[in-house]
């Protein structure tokens, strides 16, 4: 499986959504949200529980006491299991998937958490270089 800042390769795509990468089979059923959950409760006082993820992914709110959870859920956790988290998510509670992608985006860009969602890329400003030698305006003393 990829990491993050890494390319994908041709079978990686089929696992990360689900599927058996060779038969494109779905996967057995698992318990996502709750993966999701232990994943990211590793290394912190505060345990993030399967019931607390589905609300976080179905409000958009993140208590207090789990936000260090959830920044490493946007970081550190497999893509897979974040993917597979918010299908879950989703049919348990009956809310498009897109809903919640919109939640945990919204998360992401509020504790800036750039690895699933990254930063559209910006136009750096142009900076007028005028002792160019290229440029046509600026004329040379020397003849």
């Amino acid at each position: 499986m990829a990491h993050a800042g890494e390319g994908f390769g041709p079978l990686d795509l089929p696992h990360v959504l689900g599927l058996n990468p060779i038969t494109m089979a779905p996967l057995k059923p698992r318990k996502w949200l709750w993966m999701a959950a232990q994943t990211c409760s590793v290394s912190y006082r505060k345990t993030l529980t399967p019931e607390t993820l589905l609300s976080i992914l179905t409000t958009g709110d993140v208590p207090k006491e789990n936000v260090s959870n959830i920044v490493h859920l946007l970081q550190e956790a497999p893509v897979q299991n974040v993917v597979m988290a918010v299908e879950q998510a989703a049919q348990q509670s009956g809310l498009p998937a897109e809903f919640l992608w919109r939640n945990l985006k919204r998360i992401a860009s509020i504790w800036q958490c750039h690895r699933l969602f990254p930063l559209p890329p910006t136009e750096s400003p142009r900076v007028k270089d005028t002792h160019s030698p290229h440029n046509p305006r600026q004329r040379s003393s020397h003849k």
